[in-house]
């Protein structure tokens, strides 16, 4: 590389935003020998660029909703199309799982190298990408995630959080429109949890990947620009944070965990103060309380 070249880094997607990149439509699965299906009948977009929280509790379907969008399950019923293919169809599903970078709750799951920076460019070598391309795109999936220090090193001696920013690294790598967290939290501990959120949310921002965020949190949930959550396979509720928990008996109908700061909240918006039903962190509502304090000085 020249001194006047810039150093190439991870490009922000291009495209109209809001344009629909994942559309469900009258999607049904159920598991073989199940009873019942685990979907019901579901439609759902999902624009370019958004942030998506999906909400649920064990058994409404949110993990079976990410791997069937993911290419992973084929519906009973109904299709689904990532970028206009079908994610169902044996001629575009290879593609379909490259446009979507799948995360799960453990990300030694996904780690299958001994080094770092080879379990980044295990993916792309085996497409068969010259070893040019696979060392300079492992190399700006590390930087992306803030992992390049660690490149030469064993994944094993990563931390939890390390890990699960590996294994997203290696999803980015292959240079995905979408990321699916399926709780990719859930393992970590608080400190953790939110690096890993903050990265998410950095990855949507910047770099325009679509994000859907499969989480029993409701915390992480308020940060996303919509919350969709289901019930019994059904889509029970489609709405922004702020709509979504300004009434958290629905919350509770749908046997989801309510904050302590949320029923917090709750009480002081009962005795009139007007704070957020969406400030769901201890942050977020000390700033909440200063702003209203900063308002009546």
């Amino acid at each position: 590389m020249s001194e006047d070249q810039e150093p190439r880094t991870l490009a922000p997607l291009s495209g109209a935003a809001g344009r629909a990149d994942v559309i469900v439509e009258g999607v049904t699965y159920r598991y073989p020998g199940a009873g019942r299906p685990a979907l019901r009948d579901i439609s759902l977009r999902i624009g370019q660029g958004e942030y998506v929280a999906l909400l649920g509790h064990n058994g409404s379907g949110k993990s079976t909703l990410s791997r069937v969008i993911g290419g992973l399950l084929a519906p009973e019923r109904g299709v689904v199309t990532v970028a206009g293919l079908d994610a169902a169809s044996a001629e575009s599903r290879a593609r379909v799982r490259e446009l979507v970078g799948m995360i799960f709750p453990d990300p030694d799951n996904q780690i299958i190298a001994t080094v770092v920076e080879d379990d980044v460019a295990w993916g792309l070598a085996a497409r068969g990408l010259p070893l040019a391309e696979v060392r300079t795109r492992a190399a700006l999936a590390l930087a992306a995630v803030g992992l390049s220090e660690a490149a030469g090193r064993a994944p094993w001696e990563l931390s939890g959080g390390q890990r699960q920013r590996l294994a997203i690294a290696g999803a980015l790598a292959l240079e995905p429109r979408m990321l699916i967290a399926d709780e990719p939290t859930a393992m970590l501990d608080p400190m953790a949890r939110r690096d890993i959120v903050g990265l998410l949310l950095r990855l949507n921002r910047e770099h325009g990947l679509t994000v859907l965020h499969v989480t029993h949190s409701l915390e992480e949930a308020a940060l996303a620009g919509r919350v969709v959550a289901l019930e019994e396979g059904r889509v029970a509720l489609d709405e922004p944070p702020d709509i979504a928990f300004a009434n958290l008996d629905r919350m509770r109908a749908l046997r989801l965990v309510i904050p302590d700061t949320a029923r917090l909240v709750e009480s002081l918006r009962a005795c009139g103060l007007p704070v957020p039903p969406d400030a769901l962190t201890p942050e977020e509502l000390v700033a909440a309380l200063e702003r209203l304090r900063s308002r009546r000085a």
